[in-house]
């Protein structure tokens, strides 16, 4: 079964801004109803200053807080954030700025089943 990772601050919508610095993470899984939130994560990086902006450690942290999902939505990682999660075995899809998380489903469906180029 494929867990998708969606970064969000309201719920609703995918994060505008980095990854990193969602203040929660929902993991969805596909049922026969459609997709379901399976967990919510809080982001304990969600209020860091600059100083831990953007490094190694911290996409560590983000990695272990989300390492049971396979893709990670996102508008915007930090310089170097989605070439770590693809070294680290994740799918990463980007979609734009202000997409619904419903949207944002859509989308890892279509990537998922090669219809998406």
């Amino acid at each position: 079964m494929v867990c998708v990772v969606v970064p969000t601050d309201d719920g609703k919508t995918v994060k505008l801004g980095h990854f990193g610095d969602a203040k929660k993470y929902l993991h969805y899984v596909k049922t026969e109803d459609g997709w379901k939130v399976v967990k919510e994560i809080p982001n304990p990086y969600s209020e860091e200053e600059e100083h831990v902006h953007n490094t190694l450690e911290k996409r560590k942290e983000i990695l272990r807080l989300n390492n049971d999902c396979d893709v990670f939505v996102y508008t915007f990682f930090g310089p170097g954030g989605e070439k770590f999660m693809k070294e680290h075995g994740k799918i990463v899809v980007h979609v734009d700025p202000k997409t619904t998380i419903e949207e944002a489903l859509r989308k890892v469906e279509q990537i998922l089943s090669g219809v998406a180029h």
